[in-house]
C-alpha cells in the first residue's frame, strides 16, 4: 500500500477542484459526477445528496448555466485533502468546502451554490 505525502495530497484536492471549475462551465454534468467518490455527499444548506448516481441525477435536473466561473480564492487549511474554495458567477458569489480522497471528491458542502 503506497501513501500520498501532505504535497501530493494538497495537489490531488487542486486538481479535483480544477476539473469541477471546467465541467461546471462546460455544463458537462455526467463528467462532473464522475469527480465524486461513489459514496461522496454533497451537501446544500436545504438538502443533501448521497452516491455519485444521486448527485448525477441532481446535476442533470438542474442544468445551471453559468456564464462565468471563477475560483476567486482557494484556502488551504491544516488538513491537505481540504480545500475552502469561494467562487464567483456573474453577479453570484458562494463557498464549498471540498474534502477529496483517493476516489475523488468525498464531501462537498456548499453554502450558496446556484445548483442547490
Amino acid at each position: 500500500m503506497s501513501y500520498l505525502s501532505a504535497q501530493d495530497r494538497r495537489q490531488r484536492a487542486h486538481g479535483a477542484v480544477d476539473r469541477l471549475q471546467r465541467c461546471l462551465l462546460a455544463r458537462g454534468w455526467w463528467s462532473l459526477a464522475e469527480i465524486f467518490a461513489i459514496n461522496a455527499v454533497l451537501e446544500f444548506p436545504r438538502s443533501t445528496l448521497r452516491g455519485r448516481d444521486e448527485i448525477r441525477e441532481h446535476l442533470f435536473a438542474r442544468d445551471v448555466r453559468l456564464p462565468a466561473l471563477e475560483a476567486r480564492f482557494r484556502h488551504e487549511t491544516a488538513d491537505p485533502d481540504v480545500l475552502v474554495v469561494e467562487w464567483l458567477a456573474g453577479d453570484h458569489r458562494w463557498a464549498d468546502v471540498v474534502r477529496v480522497g483517493a476516489g475523488g471528491i468525498e464531501v462537498l458542502r456548499s453554502y450558496g451554490h446556484p445548483l442547490a
